[in-house]
């Protein structure tokens, strides 16, 4: 089953940002001992039907973490956001 976002929204699937954080006494901080992050860097699966959207399938997005509707499909955590709570493309 495929999914096709309709009008001005966007289909993303959130990447994982593999940055590992070392205090200055050198220990390693686990990814459940940041702070949350307001962002969230995904990569575009499906656009809308709207011409006017701005980015293509591909592309790499900087979007607000509590922005669009998170849905699940094949094991995979996807996210539909209209395309105005896109705040940055990544090139």
């Amino acid at each position: 089953m495929d999914i096709k976002p309709l009008g001005r929204r966007v289909l993303v699937e959130k990447v994982e940002i593999e940055e590992e954080e070392v205090t200055e006494g050198g220990i390693v901080l686990p990814e459940s001992a940041k702070e949350e992050d307001n962002y969230v860097k995904a990569e575009v699966l499906a656009t809308g039907t709207d011409e006017k959207i701005e980015v293509e399938v591909g592309d790499q997005v900087i979007l607000s973490s509590f922005s669009g509707t998170e849905i699940e499909m094949n094991d995979r955590e996807l996210k539909i956001v209209k395309d105005n709570n896109i705040l940055a493309k990544i090139e």
